[in-house]
């Protein structure tokens, strides 16, 4: 399925959570707070990257292959075309004659999951009990080996079927549920990978044959472009030599190209409005391209997302929800993916509420920003809370093959994470004044989601605004 809302840790969102204050040095003083986890890598002669966590806890193994290929990669005009990769690689291999999924379940296999799209991977899971690993890297070897072995014309059709279907579950039955394409629209200008003209996620390629869907999704599922992890109870010297017989003689495949995006252009403010019927309540969302994922400023935008929106001590949290009683609750988060990120502050308004006023009220504590930086103490809470979700995040196996996958592919470093979350005691007030400067302009996206027939709720009415919501019946944005 796909899923553009990543995951808490290794995707750089910080849960707010209120923790004790944990006392950090500075400078060279300054203490490691999460120690990595411990694993071995190592590269096949093919170029499959291998990471291996042993780990005896419990007598399970998570099992995650991760292929470096998402939205961002559909070709222009064939927007979807990976999610529907993801199905069709989903569907078995030569000699496993059924989807992965209730085969690994007869062998005992779980999963939260099974398979994901994101704009950036495509990534396969499983939990297996430890006598079962070396089947389940059969079937993965078996699986990257000839990945597409299973599509036919008729099962092309039941994936649209159940892409469709998942679209309908995920986003257009959802209230206001197409709002986060719309802002990525709006965001990101026409031509750039994280851009969506049309974000109907493989539904619409009706026209596309099995052999025009082999030839878009075969560059991409190769051994060169795969990470292999794994985290739980095995023994690494054994392992090793099973994941040399079972995936050294694959194929390499070819070097891909990959477009590179160009930085976006600082742009004039937009404003939306997303009308839906469903809707009790309205929402405010203001929304700025923010940072990559390896990109220097990642911590100090997770920083700075935590010291406006923290439960009690956050700046926006204070004045809208505890001073002035105009919010439910607010969320900051910095979204962040390989090339690019988003930060975006979500305001959940009280009954009655003035759109406008909390707008202001937001604009004012942003400028505040300027001649009121972070202090010591608000520093020292992100830190104990990114601390606490690093730990906390990787207490499931699944979790951490996933985040060891993900930071190998993006960073070229496994525990990336941990280099990230350590980071942050280093960090200065005016490191954080510099992100919330550089990042939080006048070059924005503000959305007002309002219930249907509502115009007069909006945000500042009697600015420009363009009215995003869609025709009933259409899917697109």
């Amino acid at each position: 399925m796909i899923n553009r809302a990543l995951n808490p840790l290794s995707r750089g969102l910080l849960p707010i959570l209120c923790v004790p204050i944990l006392a950090v040095a500075s400078g060279a003083q300054a203490r490691q707070q999460v120690r990595p986890l411990a694993i071995k890598r190592f590269a096949l002669p093919n170029g499959m990257t291998v990471i291996l966590n042993e780990d005896h806890a419990t007598p399970l193994v998570a099992v995650n292959v991760a292929y470096h290929v998402g939205a961002k990669d559909d070709p222009p005009g064939e927007r979807g075309i990976t999610h529907l990769c993801e199905h069709a690689v989903a569907l078995g291999s030569p000699n496993v004659d059924q989807p992965l999924q209730p085969f690994y379940r007869s062998i005992g296999g779980t999963s939260t999951r099974w398979a994901e799209t994101t704009d950036d991977l495509t990534t396969f899971y499983v939990a297996v009990p430890t006598n079962q690993l070396e089947t389940a890297l059969w079937a993965e070897s078996d699986r990257m080996a000839v990945p597409l072995s299973r599509l036919t014309a008729e099962r092309l059709n039941a994936i649209r079927s159940v892409v469709r279907q998942e679209r309908q579950q995920n986003v257009e039955n959802a209230t206001f549920g197409v709002s986060r394409e719309l802002t990525l629209a709006a965001l990101f200008p026409a031509g750039h990978p994280y851009h969506i003209e049309s974000a109907v996620a493989g539904a619409d390629l009706t026209s596309l044959t099995v052999e025009e869907l082999r030839a878009a999704c075969a560059p991409f599922y190769t051994a060169a472009n795969a990470v292999l992890s794994l985290s739980g109870d095995f023994d690494t010297q054994r392992v090793q030599a099973w994941v040399n017989d079972y995936f050294a003689t694959i194929p390499p495949g070819a070097p891909l190209a990959r477009r590179q995006p160009a930085a976006v252009a600082q742009q004039a403010e937009r404003r939306l409005v997303l009308e839906d019927r469903r809707a009790s309540q309205s929402q405010l969302h203001i929304d700025w391209v923010g940072a990559a994922y390896t990109s220097a400023d990642h911590t100090a935008l997770m920083a700075l997302a935590y010291l406006l929106s923290a439960n009690r001590f956050g700046r926006l949290s204070k004045v809208l929800v505890d001073e002035r009683q105009l919010a439910t609750g607010v969320s900051v988060v910095h979204y962040d993916s390989e090339q690019s990120g988003v930060f975006e502050i979500l305001v959940l308004p009280r009954p009655g509420a003035s759109l406008s006023t909390i707008e202001s009220l937001v604009d004012s504590v942003i400028a505040g920003l300027a001649t009121s930086p972070p202090t010591a103490e608000e520093l020292a809470r992100f830190n104990a809370a990114n601390a606490v979700t690093a730990a906390t995040s990787l207490q499931i196996k699944i979790a951490r093959a996933d985040t060891l996958a993900h930071d190998q592919i993006f960073a070229g470093d496994p525990v990336f994470y941990a280099v990230q979350a350590n980071d942050g005691s280093r960090l200065t007030p005016a490191d954080v004044q510099r992100v919330a400067a550089n990042y939080l302009t006048s070059s924005r996206v503000v959305m007002s989601l309002v219930p249907a027939g509502q115009l007069n709720s909006i945000s500042k009415p009697d600015l420009p605004f363009v009215n995003v919501t869609p025709s009933r019946g259409e899917s697109r944005p």
